[in-house]
């Protein structure tokens, strides 16, 4: 007997004691092979890999699509995201699916090996490699292309595509699961969330002094001021209803600052909650009841109109409003601008005579609030026009004098009265009485600002107009856009205070905060203590015209009769307004809107009176704002899951030699006939001698597998080398061996 035999005899020796003692375990024999069970089959570590993986696999992707679809609301949510935890967990989530489908991934390439040898699938060159990957692998890469190189190579690979199919699916699916990660973290973004209310102390108001005073400090009137920022605001809004034809109302608006210095906190506050001067900003401008009408013109050159005019029934007041006429536009017939002057007639002396109605007040209580303004617009005409018609009836520094001009007619437009001085309708002023409500109190208020955080506007220059362009500040205090749908709060960039039941200050409150309505009046100095509480007939705050358009600085001009000019920008601001249909009395609740924010945060620092607010801020996160890449990974997962059962499911129902994880099995069932020739010369050469001797052995192209030898019940390889060598082999096949090697 040669060695050869001997050891191939020994070899079948082996296989058989093998084949009988697996039998025996089950107590009897099958007809086409072994019988094994499945934990023979797979292996207990197959087994508790794939029960552990499979089930984590899916709770990972719930998580994570917990964490995608999940808000605020969501207390635990929340306490993740507030911690800034949801990268963290969407990345150890990925690292833990990337394991688990690595895991089942080389349990699925034992499996397709295990299919491949014994669909006769492998090529002679390959069948020491592939036997092994039964027993361990790195995942189906190698695999793939070693199967590739037999499929070329077989002549019926069409007929028997189906184990390279899975596998390169397989493969597929491995590759993609690698970018779990970062197909994840493609969905983030850096979005704004609520984050845990806080309680503190702060200053929120001044402390009257017994004496009626307070610690101001006065820095001159703030008409005349540039503002140095826009900051944000609470406001509650209700509009206004019924309104005649010849009224402009803005309808109920309550505004409130915050008492925080800083522009990022003001930006990043979601709710807010506790103490705040609240500032009752309604402002109605009606059709005027005017009379003892006079025009004037002096050199400047400088307009004057003096009259009287009806605040109330029963109640007039004579004034006199300076205007100044633009000399760089003296030859234009219809101003581009609206040549408009405030003329401040003074404070509501109590709420039972107010023309406009204190949230804050009684209808019977005492105590002046408010404003009343008479706003004079140039219409129409060129200086030389009015000149011409007005002649100089006074000398600049002078007092009115002469007999001026009377307008010869009357005309109603909307809110406004219409004078007209000429018979053609060439020269036109126009007036209409504006009632500012203006009044404060300190309140206990809540106030919410919206799903994500401000930024709180600034002017911006226009390369079309040459000049600053106010739009994003028109938005914040509310001017409507030209859409369909109105401006939202937090389209504004504001925050939007909670209704009470009632806007009179109770309990908790502190109905005392007049100085912030007296420093905005319009006066020369600004200071509190002038016009603390009231103003009388008498008062050096009456007679005050701010002209709000491009006029002369000059402070002066008539004697008795004070102009003066408010900052550029705030001028901007209101002309903008206006010309970009606007109404006078939104243009005027605006600029006195301005004006509260820029006295409120100069005296912020000076405050006395602390009280508890609670505030909840915004905290920037990176949470997921989209759903592809999830969706993507959900879909791969799916397919991956899906793919691991067909395999399974082919593995236990159409093989019966090959099981998972069996090293010295991987071994034994190829160390038989010509390979074991292989073996014996490999013992002590490297892969490339060993390849060299299949090549002179011409066994390079050769398909090989595993099969039961039925008579013998011994394993033994099987070759197929041609078209006719697989008719042949398969005839001595069962039927339904022959559909697993087709």
């Amino acid at each position: 007997m040669s060695e050869y035999d001997a050891i191939h005899n020994g070899a079948h020796h082996s296989d058989s004691e093998v084949s009988t003692k697996s039998q025996s375990s089950q107590g009897g024999q099958s007809l086409n092979g072994p019988v094994f069970t499945l934990s023979d089959r797979l292996g207990w570590w197959t087994i508790t890999v794939l029960s552990l993986t499979i089930p984590f696999t899916v709770g990972a992707i719930g998580f994570l699509w917990f964490l995608w679809m999940g808000d605020h609301k969501n207390n635990t949510w929340h306490a993740i995201a507030i911690r800034d935890w949801i990268i963290r967990a969407v990345t150890l989530s990925s690292v833990a699916v990337r394991t688990s489908l690595s895991l089942q991934a080389t349990i699925g390439t034992s499996i397709l090996a295990g299919l491949a040898l014994e669909n006769t699938q492998i090529l002679m060159l390959h069948l020491a490699s592939v036997s092994m990957m039964r027993n361990t692998n790195a995942g189906p890469y190698t695999l793939v292309w070693l199967m590739c190189k037999a499929f070329l190579k077989d002549p019926q690979r069409w007929r028997r595509c189906l184990t390279l199919v899975l596998l390169i699916l397989l493969a597929f699916v491995s590759l993609l699961a690698e970018f779990t990660s970062t197909a994840l973290l493609s969905d983030m973004k850096l979005t704004p969330i609520p984050g845990k209310p806080s309680t503190r102390m702060t200053t929120t108001n001044f402390v009257y002094n017994a004496n009626g005073t307070v610690p101001y400090l006065s820095r001159g009137t703030v008409w005349t001021k540039k503002p140095p920022f826009f900051p944000t605001f609470l406001e509650y809004h209700q509009d206004a209803n019924d309104l005649s034809s010849d009224t402009a109302d803005t309808g109920l608006t309550l505004r409130a600052f915050l008492p925080m210095e800083s522009q990022q906190q003001r930006s990043m506050l979601r709710d807010f909650a506790g103490d705040a001067i609240v500032v009752d900003s309604r402002v109605r401008c009606v059709r005027p009841q005017l009379g003892m009408l006079k025009a004037h013109y002096a050199t400047g050159p400088t307009f004057g109109l003096t009259g009287r005019v009806t605040i109330i029934p029963g109640q007039e007041k004579d004034f006199g409003s300076v205007l100044n006429y633009p000399t760089t536009r003296q030859a234009e017939t219809t101003p581009h601008d609206w040549q408009i002057g405030l003329s401040y007639l003074g404070r509501f002396s109590n709420a039972s005579f107010a023309p406009i109605h204190s949230e804050f007040r009684q209808a019977s209580s005492n105590g002046s609030y408010g404003m009343a303004f008479l706003v004079i617009n140039i219409t129409t005409g060129s200086l030389l026009e009015w000149q011409a018609v007005l002649g100089t009836d006074a000398d600049e520094f002078g007092t009115f004098g002469g007999t001026g001009a009377q307008p010869k007619a009357y005309r109603g437009r909307k809110e406004w009265a219409d004078l007209l001085f000429t018979a053609n309708e060439s020269l036109v002023m126009s007036a209409t009485l504006c009632h500012a409500a203006y009044d404060s109190a300190v309140l206990d208020v809540a106030a919410s600002g919206g799903q994500s955080n401000r930024t709180e506007p600034t002017p911006r220059y226009s390369i079309h107009s040459k000049s600053n362009d106010y739009t994003t500040i028109r938005h914040q205090l509310g001017q409507k856009s030209h859409g369909p749908q109105p401006l939202t709060p937090e389209d504004r960039g504001i925050l939007s205070i909670s209704k009470r039941e009632s806007w009179l200050p109770g309990q908790g409150d502190y109905p005392r905060s007049s100085w912030l309505a007296d420093a905005v009046t319009l006066t020369l100095h600004g200071d509190p203590s002038y016009s603390f509480d009231y103003i009388s007939a008498s008062s050096s705050t009456e007679n005050i015209t701010a002209n709000l358009y491009d006029a002369s600085s000059s402070i002066y001009a008539w004697k008795g009769e004070t102009r003066l000019s408010p900052d550029p920008s705030i001028t901007a601001l209101f002309q903008e307004i206006l010309n970009s249909r606007g109404d006078i009395a939104f243009a005027l609740q605006s600029i006195l809107t301005v004006f509260t924010g820029m006295v409120y945060y100069d005296q912020l620092e000076r405050f006395n009176s602390p009280n508890e607010i609670t505030t909840t801020p915004f905290i920037i996160i990176s949470r997921p704002r989209s759903i592809r890449g999830i969706t993507a990974v959900t879909v791969v997962l799916s397919i991956h899951l899906i793919l691991m059962s067909v395999i399974l499911h082919i593995f236990l129902s159409k093989t019966s030699l090959s099981t998972i994880g069996n090293s010295w099995q991987t071994l034994a069932q190829i160390a038989r006939g010509d390979a074991l020739e292989l073996v014996n010369v490999a013992a002590l050469s490297t892969d490339s001698a060993v390849e060299e001797r299949v090549k002179q052995q011409r066994w390079k192209n050769r398909l090989v597998g595993l099969r039961l030898n039925k008579k013998s019940r011994k394993v033994k390889l099987v070759y197929r080398d041609s078209p006719s060598g697989l008719a042949k082999m398969m005839k001595n096949e069962p039927k339904k061996r022959r559909r697993l090697m087709v």
